[in-house]
């Protein structure tokens, strides 16, 4: 059985730039929210603008309670963080899933909320997902790297350490 991946909008346009989406899709069973597929309408390819179709190759996830995005927006507050609406759902999407879904972002302020969340263990990053998958090239950009997502991971915990309330 595939593992599952759920994909943030960054991931699926770099893939498709990068011209490795089909690569992840074989490796993994993908998931998205429904606002990380409004969010990845294009990608640029040789300076124009490329549609996307990824519906019939992806798990769209509908439903996502609205406790648990409620959740994951006073989480971003405490943890001082700016999160875009694709990865509020898609962390809150993790936190109500019973499956073994892994995401895979490389957004800084994403990636530093599930760590401060303690769901780091249920993440991934873009490079060790795709070097998973027998990708081996090195033209990968540096937010792809599992050496900036470690560092972004190590700062939520650090940032759990100086304002996540105990009490």
């Amino acid at each position: 059985m595939k593992k599952l991946l759920l994909l943030d909008a960054d991931v699926v346009i770099d893939l498709h730039t990068l011209g490795v989406f089909d690569r992840i899709s074989k490796g993994f069973a993908i998931h998205i929210t429904k606002t990380v597929l409004e969010e990845v309408q294009y990608f640029k390819s040789v300076g124009k603008k490329t549609r996307i179709h990824i519906d019939d190759c992806v798990t769209v996830i509908e439903f996502v309670a609205l406790s648990n995005l409620q959740t994951v927006r006073e989480e971003a507050k405490e943890a001082r963080l700016g999160i875009d609406p694709g990865e509020l759902e898609s962390i809150a999407c993790l936190t109500q899933e019973e499956e073994n879904l892994i995401f895979c972002t490389c957004d800084q302020a994403a990636i530093k909320l599930l760590s401060f969340m303690n769901l780091d263990g249920r993440s991934i990053s873009f490079e060790k997902a795709l070097r998973s998958t027998g990708y081996q090239r090195r033209n990968l950009y540096p937010r792809h790297l599992e050496k900036t997502f470690s560092e972004y991971i190590r700062e939520g915990k650090a940032l759990r350490i100086m304002y996540k309330r105990f009490t």
